[in-house]
């Protein structure tokens, strides 16, 4: 049963979050600093993405670098799922931040004007 386990996890498991992050943040030709400060995270918690094995921040802060990084929905899509979450189609916090992505507008004022408006929340 081990074994099968193990084989399983092996055919299944996919990128983790951090690996594809950084990997997303290379093909764009992007520093480190140019992500997390359009991101609006701090470089404490940026490191800590960076340096500590398997850490997952907040859902928050990885829309916030999904938009930092202007990701279509499917690679937002992507990086939301390596960290465990994804976008909901019955929160309104969520759809709005969809509905911005698919148009490709990736402005945080605006995005977050129209959250505050429908969600009561904003991306802090």
């Amino acid at each position: 049963m081990k074994e099968r386990i193990n084989e399983y996890l092996m055919q299944n498991k996919t990128i983790e979050f951090k690996d594809l992050l950084f990997s997303l943040i290379d093909e764009r030709k992007l520093t480190d600093s140019e992500v997390y400060k359009r991101a609006g995270i701090d470089r404490k918690t940026f490191s800590k993405i960076r340096c500590i094995d398997h850490y997952i921040p907040h859902k928050n802060n990885v829309i916030k670098l999904c938009l930092s990084l202007s990701l279509s929905l499917e690679e937002t899509t992507e990086l939301l799922s390596s960290a465990g979450y994804q976008l909901s189609t019955n929160n309104n916090f969520d759809l709005i931040v969809r509905y911005f992505i698919e148009r490709g507008i990736y402005d945080f004022d605006l995005i977050n004007d129209y959250l505050d408006s429908f969600a009561g929340t904003v991306l802090n």
